[in-house]
Order: structure tokens, then sequence, then C-alpha cells
């Protein structure tokens, strides 16, 4: 009998919030569950299947999610709109707060964590680049430097961050991590900064390092040590693929 199935072409953000109740399972649910949610097959039909089957499938599952690694890149072509990272040092309190809010239930926000970040480009003073496409994402290759003063991105509305928030379940959870752990690398930058004229700043910094570590670490953590991880537990550079900052 011959047994077919879908297997995503990249982990999705949708993936990634799927798999945050795997530490809440046994090690046979825990299996099942990354297979059905990357093969979007019901539990019936996946019980339905020879174990030979299930042993193949369930190593080139983990081929996938071992292959992804943080990337950060500050300009993107994404469903045919570009949009551009909101570095910190460009923020307004607005939307410092409501990121700030959000990054304390990373598994639960990401999508409105992501539809802060990365924003419709409204003016862009680049000179024209090469875009590479890297999972549905067209990133902007080549190296420019201080890229963040090249382009302005849509005014922060948080009605619209809203409405916005589900298209990013298809965004790829590489970029978004990436873009994240940019962020809390950024943030703890400024603590350290200022934490000579506050020291009681100290436990808020001890708790964003734990945060980025937690961030650095977020598949290897969801599949609980189940696929082989090596390279997901090296802590990455969030330096810009694409430009020098």
């Amino acid at each position: 009998m011959e047994i077919t199935t879908n297997i995503p072409d990249y982990f999705t953000v949708k993936h990634y919030k799927q798999f945050s109740v795997l530490k809440s399972l046994d090690d046979m649910e825990q299996k099942l569950h990354v297979i059905q949610v990357l093969t979007g097959e019901s539990m019936e039909t996946v019980l339905k299947w020879p174990v030979p089957f299930i042993i193949q499938l369930y190593a080139k599952l983990n081929e996938l999610i071992g292959g992804v690694e943080p990337e950060f890149y500050p300009i993107i072509e994404w469903e045919g709109k570009q949009y551009g990272y909101r570095p910190m040092h460009k923020m307004l309190l607005d939307e410092y707060i409501d990121l700030d809010m959000l990054v304390k239930d990373t598994d639960r926000n990401i999508n409105d964590i992501l539809a802060i970040l990365y924003r419709p480009i409204t003016k862009n003073k680049l000179p024209n680049g090469n875009f590479t496409l890297k999972n549905t994402v067209k990133v902007l290759q080549g190296q420019i430097d201080n890229g963040f003063n090249y382009y302005e991105i849509e005014k922060y509305d948080n009605t619209i961050r809203e409405e916005r928030s589900p298209q990013y379940d298809s965004f790829p959870a590489s970029m978004a991590l990436g873009a994240l752990g940019f962020f809390l690398d950024s943030k703890l930058s400024l603590l350290k900064s200022t934490a000579f004229y506050f020291p009681q700043w100290e436990s808020v910094m001890n708790e964003v390092k734990n945060k980025s570590s937690k961030i650095k670490r977020a598949l290897a953590r969801t599949t609980v040590g189940y696929i082989s991880s090596t390279n997901l537990l090296k802590v990455p550079s969030y330096n810009s693929q694409a430009i020098n900052v």
C-alpha cells in the first residue's frame, strides 16, 4: 500500500506556536503531535499508518526542524510588499511599551510581536539591490552602512497591529526568532548602558538575559531533545546578514 502525505517546505510561525504544548506531553504523544502539526493529518489518519513509514516520516520532519536557525534581515519583501524592521533606537514609547509587554509570553504573542517589528515601508532611500528568495520571503542582499536610516516604516497603530497579526502565521520561524532575538539583544544593551544610573534594573537585565537565551534555544526546547539540535543550541549572531548596522 502506497502512503503519501505532505511535508512543509519550511517551519512557520504557526508550527512554532503549535509546538508550545509539547512539554506537557509524554514521549509518544510528542512524536504524534509533531507529525500531526507538520503534515496537517488527523490523528485518526496517522494511527492507521505502518510503523516503518512513521519512523521514516519522523526522521524527515526532524531534518526540517533541525535545519532552522535564527536569521535576521532588516528589509524583506513578503507577499508583494516591502517590510522594514523597527530598531529600538527609532521606537516611540507606545510601540516599545506594547512590545515589552508582549515578549513576556513569546509563544502566545509572536504574531503581534512581528506585527510591531516588521511593518510596511512607506519611504525607501535604499539604492537598487538584489532580493533573494528564502522560504517565500525575499531578503535584500548587499552591504549598506547604517541601513536603518535608509527607510521609514508605517506609523505604529495597535489596532492595525491586531488586524495584521494573523497573517504572520505563514512567516518563516527562523526569521521570526532572528528578529525577536535582535530586539532582546538590543534591549539588553540598552539596560546595560543605563544600569550605572539605575542599579535596581539589575534584576530586569537578568530577566532579559534569560528570555534571550530562551528564544535562542526555542526550537530545541519545543522538541524536548527528540531532534538532533546541535546547531540550534549554538548561540547565534544576530548581526544583520543583509545590512551592517
